[in-house]
């Protein structure tokens, strides 16, 4: 079975996110509740594994954006209704054959955390993965956790204590995301994959130079002209901190379909197939 997929979050991105670049696995998100069935057949139609980034079905009553999480927030009634999204999200993974469920913990939170110390908020932290293991537990589905900052629980060792104590939660190392982290909290990002590697269930793949680029163009698609002396993440380098150490590591494309015109308009399939032949020795 294919460990490389593609991200996609409708039925229109479909064919060309995962079809036309010949990949047999995606990573679904936030569909329309009436387009969940026909999502199911093109799955099956096409004999592809699938995983799901919470929630699956777009939830009415969750706020928008639907990748909030509240689950480092004092506030308990936001906690509430973060683990509520996720409960709904497992039972829908349950029934969908998902591989994995992929959540944002541990985040930033939300609402004030003064006059609070570190064991306090470590405690609320604790618990809401604590959460996480039992919904896992319950529908039978790992839950792969991506880290979300600036926190203080972005810590190789707070997540592989994590880890340790629940096994049926990974980490999904999202290059992005972690390699804005590493410039606004100065750790070295390489290190950090390093130390977590053994615990990654999967990897989110897109770029970026600094949170300028992500506020400017989003999920920038990898590509072999991003090169690490101009301030790109090394993707080749984080595949091969990552891989070799937990071969039953997925694989998630996490971009748009069309790389940004100012920055070249390069070719996105040129860069699934750059993924593609960087992998392929590695699985």
């Amino acid at each position: 079975m294919s460990r490389l997929g593609f991200h996609c979050h409708a039925l229109d991105d479909f064919d060309e996110v995962i079809l036309s670049n010949e990949l047999l696995r995606g990573e679904f998100y936030n569909f329309l509740p009436d387009s969940i069935g026909d999502l199911s057949r093109r799955i099956e139609r096409h004999n592809l594994a699938a995983s799901i980034h919470a929630p699956l079905v777009r939830i009415p009553w969750y706020p928008t954006p639907p990748t909030l999480s509240f689950l480092c927030d004092v506030d308990q009634e936001r906690r509430r209704l973060s683990l509520a999204m996720v409960e709904e999200t497992m039972k829908t993974a349950a029934a969908f054959g998902a591989e994995y469920v992929v959540v944002h913990f541990p985040v930033s939170p939300t609402t004030s955390v003064n006059g609070l110390g570190y064991a306090q908020l470590r405690s609320i932290a604790w618990d809401s993965a604590r959460r996480l293991a039992e919904y896992s537990q319950r529908y039978r589905v790992p839950i792969h956790m991506e880290g979300f900052g600036p926190s203080p629980f972005l810590a190789v060792d707070f997540l592989n204590e994590v880890i340790r104590s629940f096994p049926c939660l990974r980490y999904c190392f999202d290059t992005g995301h972690m390699h804005i982290a590493s410039q606004r909290d100065g750790f070295d990002l390489y290190r950090f994959a390093e130390g977590l590697a053994p615990n990654i269930g999967s990897v989110h793949l897109w770029n970026n130079r600094s949170i300028d680029d992500y506020f400017k163009f989003g999920h920038i698609p990898v590509h072999p002209v991003q090169k690490p002396e101009d301030g790109w993440v090394s993707i080749e380098r984080i595949l091969r901190i990552i891989v070799p150490n937990n071969p039953g590591c997925r694989v998630i494309l996490e971009s748009g379909n069309h790389y940004p015109v100012s920055l070249g308009a390069h070719n996105v399939r040129d860069g699934v197939q750059w993924v593609r032949e960087l992998t392929a020795p590695l699985f």
